[in-house]
Parts: C-alpha cells; structure tokens; sequence
C-alpha cells in the first residue's frame, strides 16, 4: 500500500497487481458458458454481433461482457423504446449515453403506442415490433447474430406461466437457446443475481424497470409471490427446472419427427382442414395445435382458443365451434377442421345477449 496527500487527507491506495485486476473484470461464470454456446453451435469469434440492450441488468451485462472481454469482432446495438412509461426516453438516453462511452454503434427504433390494434395485447404488440426492429438493425449493420440477455430466471418464470396457461409438449421446453432470424440467447444458464453481482463489481450502473413490480403483471406476480414461496422449500428448484427445459428442448426434434409422421401436414391441404378424429384421440396437445391451425390460416392461436377445441373435442360433440376474434371463427365442416371469415358484425339478441354470427 501506498499512501499520498490529497489536501490534508492522506489516504491509502493498493497497487492492484494486473492479473488481479484481470480475474475482477472476468465474471466466474464465463467458462462455463463457452462449452455450452458450443454445444448449441454458437461461437461468437470473428463475428457480427447484434446485442439488444434495454438498459436494464441483464442486457448491459451482455453488453460488458462482449465488450470487455472482446468475444467477436464486431459489436453492435439496438434499443428499442416503446413509450408505454414516463422513463422510456430517460431509459434510451442511458444506451445511447452506454454505447457512445464504448464506441458500439447503436440503432435506436421508437415505437407509437397509437398504432397498436385495439385487439392485440400490449405484450404482443411490444414484442411483435421488438424482432422486427432487431431484423432491420440487423440487415442494417450486416450481423450474423442478434444477441438478446434473458437469463436462468427468465426461464423458470417462463416455464412456470406456461404450466399456469396451460402448454403443449415443446412450451415446456422454456425459452430456446436459437430461434428463427439468427436471435440467439447466450446468457440463458446464468442466474441474474450473478449478472448484478458482475456488474456491481465493475461499478456499472444500469436502469430499473418500475413496471416489474407490478404484481397484476402474471410473470411479476410469478416473480416475486410464486417463486420466493417455493424456493424456500426447494433449494435448487431453479436448476431442476432449467435442467428439465434443457432435456425436453433436446426431445424436440424427435418428437416433431413423430408428430410430422402421425399428423402429415400433407392430409391436413389435401382434406382441406384438420381432420376431426386427430382432434378426437387423445393425442393432440397444444404444441401440435399450434404446429396444425397456421395450416388453416390462425397464425397466432390463444391459450383460450386452444383450450376451447380441446374441451370441444373431447367432449365428442358434433359441430364443434370456437370464436377465434371478431373476424374469424373455427367450425367442423364435412369431418376437418376449418377458419371460416365472419361476413357481418356480431349481433346481440334482445332479451338474450347472445351473438348470432352468420359464417
């Protein structure tokens, strides 16, 4: 230690020999996640990297960690501010404050809240216009993937409201470590307590979101009234959990090798709609429903409409039928299942309050 004046205060500073200061700057969960991106195929050398940065914990320690430990070649941002809170702008500010401080070019896209459809849920809206902000930021800077920073937690909340919502075979699988358009998840089996500690180490700050306390929210009522409860009687709960997503994630493609095999999307086109005794024998989950309906033009089914054509179809009633919106409706028709467009507004009875639709 050595000690120097400032003032009349003399204070001691340590000399901080370098590999010290190197092991301080490296999180000790780094290794453990290279041979994870191998095993899933990803590895970040000599590549473009797209990294979604919010502003919040987790994605400003995906920042840190690809900018100080120099994992590719090339770094590159994206924020995407919705409006929906008074912070939104302060929020941005931040990343474009972030990524000026280390010379990572950012693309910054501004959502109106106006334009969402009045049927559409905020979430979906939100999440909707996020990965398309990601696929033109993308083309934009030439970037072979688009990193985004969920975490372990962000699974086990995912896998929880999925069984809460009720899911099919491959929801169970969580959040996956690849999806369509190159997004890739490289912080999925670390904790975020890790993430924070990481970071409160370097002395990095980042943005708190005031929405995630919101207990009307279901993943926040999940996060901080459901977990916390269980937690305390399993230890390791979020492990097994993560571990099981992992397992049934590696099951995925021989159980689309089955279904594929079982339900062919080729009688599916050549029937004109799903066949009734697929939808009458058990076998079908929600997964598989969500794999057939896009066949029959539902891109997007509802865990309220999924679980309608189970009840339905289990019930072995004939004339199945399920609302999908205001515009579409699910019927039985000659043994399939098919979307027929509503052609005139719902009508309510006098007297009744039910809705006549004619399709």
């Amino acid at each position: 230690r050595s000690c120097f004046r400032n003032g009349s205060i003399a204070i001691a500073q340590r000399h901080v020999h370098p590999e010290e200061r190197k092991r301080k700057l490296t999180p000790r969960w780094l290794e453990s996640l290279r041979p994870y991106w191998a095993g899933n195929g990803f590895d970040p050398r000599n590549k473009t990297l797209l990294l979604a940065v919010s502003g919040g914990c987790d994605s400003i320690a995906l920042l840190e960690l690809f900018h100080r430990k120099k994992l590719s070649s090339k770094l590159t941002a994206v924020h995407v501010n919705h409006r929906l809170r008074p912070d939104a702008d302060s929020d941005q500010e931040f990343v474009e404050h972030v990524c000026r401080e280390r010379n990572i070019p950012l693309e910054v896209e501004v959502l109106d809240p106006v334009s969402r459809p009045a049927r559409q849920s905020l979430e979906m809206w939100g999440r909707e216009h996020r990965y398309t902000a990601f696929a033109h930021a993308r083309k934009k800077f030439n970037a072979d993937f688009v990193l985004t920073a969920h975490h372990r937690d962000d699974v086990v909340e995912t896998f929880c409201l999925r069984i809460w919502r009720g899911t099919g075979f491959s929801g169970l699988a969580g959040i996956p470590f690849q999806r369509a358009g190159g997004i890739v998840r490289p912080l999925l089996p670390i904790r975020k307590t890790d993430l924070a500690e990481w970071l409160s180490s370097l002395g990095t700050t980042w943005r708190e979101d005031g929405s995630n306390t919101d207990e009307s929210i279901p993943r926040n009522w999940v996060r901080h009234q459901l977990l916390p409860e269980w937690r305390k009687k399993e230890s390791d709960l979020d492990e097994r959990i993560f571990r099981l997503t992992q397992d049934i994630s590696g099951l995925q493609p021989s159980w689309h090798h089955w279904s594929n095999a079982t339900y062919p999307v080729d009688e599916v086109i050549s029937r004109g709609g799903i066949p009734m005794e697929w939808l009458r024998d058990g076998e079908t989950d929600a997964s598989l429903l969500r794999r057939l309906l896009p066949l029959i033009g539902i891109e997007k089914p509802s865990p309220e409409v999924l679980a309608e054509i189970d009840r339905q179809a289990q019930e072995q009633s004939q004339g199945l039928k399920v609302r999908v919106d205001e515009a579409r409706v699910l019927c039985e028709k000659n043994g399939v299942l098919v979307s027929l467009r509503i052609t005139q507004p719902a009508k309510r009875t006098l007297g009744q309050g039910s809705k006549r639709i004619k399709v």
